[in-house]
């Protein structure tokens, strides 16, 4: 019987670790991201349109859809935003973590399919 040389064997448990190690980085960042999206639908859905899905009712900010889309939108300038007092938006207080979940929610919907509902 002949067994794989020692290279091959190096280079097949290489690969497996790195396709193990992609995969356990996308899980934390799907989470925070879901995490967002429950911040968001608690805090913000009673004025906002949170996911993709168009929803009933009179709505007084735009939607997270709108927002992401905006060409403006980036992580800093919605980092600023949500720290700055507007007057028909209530005063949020949101830890570091909270605000960063938050802000890769709203920028995951620019990437077509990735919102949740």
């Amino acid at each position: 019987m002949t067994f794989p040389s020692r290279a091959f064997r190096s280079a097949v448990l290489g690969a497996l670790l790195a396709v193990g190690t992609a995969a356990s980085a996308a899980g934390p960042a799907e989470d925070h991201r879901v995490r967002g999206w429950a911040i968001a639908t608690q805090l913000c859905s009673q004025c906002h349109v949170i996911g993709r899905a168009s929803q009933p009712g009179a709505f007084v900010g735009p939607a997270f859809l709108r927002v992401a889309e905006t060409p403006s939108t980036t992580g800093p300038a919605l980092a600023v935003f949500l720290q700055s007092h507007h007057a028909r938006m209530p005063s949020l207080r949101l830890d570091r973590d909270e605000m960063d979940a938050v802000i890769d929610y709203i920028l995951s919907l620019k990437r077509a399919g990735a919102a949740l509902p």
